[in-house]
């Protein structure tokens, strides 16, 4: 029994042995085995590549990025142990620029380890407009001269962060100089300088990398002024007097006219461009008008280029109006490529009035008043066919006035060696005044040009007969050449000075 016992003791023990090591076995913590070494891979956007690795237990992997994703279209997923091969996308979520990089990370129990590292290629730097167009020469900003002074607002996108502080010199950018963030809406608003809103040009804005040189450019193009502008409104009732000396315009504030010395001076002139026509046009009747050559215009403009700047000075100057009646005129400047497209044909309508194409390149209207306004105050009765106008003279020379005796002068023009068998000048106005002949106004030189010579005189001017009539020679020397115009003298007595003060006068002209 006791032998037994020991026996059975001892078997007792063996097995509680292999009991306790049984339940070690059992309990012991398991050690994952991952990969010694990670596995660098470079893959483009859109591509994928094969993951192998080996692991010692059910396991699980995990993408750091979006962009980076397994088979099954996540960023982890799960197996079990044993040899693995698993595909690994790249897509272009979040594409920016330069190489970007996504941790694969394997997990087996309560442990992990990064196993593998891919690298994205990124792609160069780009900005898009707010469609998601990127710019370029065929998509650009455009500016137009009606936009100038509103600005212009260009939104836009880039795959960087970015910094605006480099554009071209006749560009305004508001708050200059901008910053922002890639991938977010960015905005800038721009304006065309003054001096520089023109000429027709193209530039680059540059939209930098934060911190380095790389840039985008966002390329602008702006047509230029699509009309003629200046400091001037071109319709604004601007009336030389008939010597071209002076020039006004109506007060709109007083209703009065504003005088001042010609030329007439217009600043900040805008015209696209220095290939340019002037171009003259002159009113037959009220808002008619007909293209007149440079040499036969009344009307001369000088355009002057300021200095570092595309606005130009103009300045206008008239002829002396010697005719019978106020004209009227326009001047017009063309870039020559904007003429050659329209024509000159095409200027003005059938019926003489400027076409929508070409009223925006008037650069002013004016009026000029005539050396001779037709009066009443006289009447010429002749065997004329064609009515002989007595003129009133708007502002007579200092020769006129020294000539004959007074500033209130008329005038009458006759055709060139005609014959008037009848002649007579009749006023009502001055009917009682006294008239005298030319010779009565010196004493010092009587009777110099006889060829004008009259045989009839009267005491009062109701009624003034050239006797013998006007021959066709009358008004000329023996050589042919035009005489000094006769005057006659109209005088009033005055009882205070016991004298007749000259109080008007007639001068009769031969062409």
């Amino acid at each position: 029994m006791k032998y037994i016992n020991i026996l059975s003791k001892m078997w007792l023990m063996a097995v509680a042995v292999m009991v306790v090591a049984c339940s070690e076995d059992e309990g012991a913590p398991v050690t994952p085995s991952f990969p010694e070494e990670e596995q660098i891979l470079s893959v483009k956007a859109g591509e994928s590549v094969d993951l192998v690795f080996e692991a010692s237990m059910d396991w699980k992997l995990y993408s750091s990025t979006l962009w980076c994703r397994f088979s099954n279209g996540m960023t982890s997923i799960s197996g079990q142990a044993g040899k693995q091969t698993v595909q690994v996308s790249v897509n272009e979520e979040i594409l920016s620029y330069g190489e970007m990089q996504a941790e694969i990370t394997l997990k087996q129990g309560d442990m992990e380890k990064v196993i593998a590292k891919l690298t994205r290629q990124g792609e160069g730097l780009w900005v898009t407009d707010a469609n998601g167009n990127y710019f370029s020469e065929e998509n650009l900003i455009p500016f137009f001269y009606r936009e100038i002074g509103k600005g212009v607002d260009i939104n836009f996108t880039t795959n960087y962060d970015w910094t605006v502080e480099e554009y071209p010199e006749w560009l305004v950018v508001n708050e200059a100089p901008l910053k922002g963030l890639g991938f977010r809406p960015g905005n800038i608003s721009v304006t065309v300088k003054d001096e520089f809103s023109a000429f027709a040009k193209k530039g680059d804005i540059k939209v930098k990398r934060t911190g380095t040189d790389d840039f985008v450019n966002i390329p602008v193009n702006f047509y230029g002024i699509d009309r003629v502008s200046s400091d001037k409104n071109a319709w604004g009732g601007w009336t030389f007097n008939s010597d071209g000396g002076k020039y006004s315009t109506s007060n709109s504030m007083t209703g009065e006219s504003d005088e001042f010395d010609a030329p007439l001076v217009m600043q900040n002139v805008l015209v696209n461009g220095n290939d340019y026509e002037v171009l003259y046009f002159e009113e037959q009747i009220a808002n008619q008008y007909v293209l007149v050559d440079n040499q036969d215009a009344w009307m001369s403009l000088k355009v002057n280029q300021q200095q570092n700047s595309e606005l130009k000075e103009a300045q206008l100057s008239v002829k002396n109006n010697e005719g019978n009646r106020e004209r009227s005129g326009v001047v017009m400047i063309m870039p020559k490529d904007t003429l050659g497209f329209i024509g000159r044909d095409n200027l003005l309508t059938s019926s003489g009035v400027f076409t929508d194409c070409a009223d925006k390149y008037v650069l002013i209207a004016i009026s000029q008043k005539s050396a001779f306004i037709t009066s009443s105050d006289f009447e010429v009765i002749s065997d004329s066919q064609e009515p002989i106008m007595v003129l009133k003279v708007d502002s007579p020379s200092d020769e006129d006035i020294e000539y004959c005796g007074t500033n209130n002068i008329y005038k009458v023009r006759l055709q060139p060696h005609t014959s008037y068998s009848t002649f007579k000048i009749v006023s009502n106005v001055y009917a009682d005044f006294e008239v005298y002949s030319w010779h009565n106004l010196s004493q010092e030189d009587p009777v110099k040009y006889p060829s004008w010579g009259t045989n009839d005189f009267c005491d009062y001017m109701s009624s003034y007969i050239f006797g013998n009539g006007i021959s066709e020679t009358n008004g000329y020397d023996e050589k042919g050449d035009v005489l000094k115009p006769l005057c006659i003298v109209v005088r009033k007595w005055d009882e205070q000075s016991q004298s007749s003060p000259i109080v008007a006068a007639i001068l009769i002209y031969r062409e």
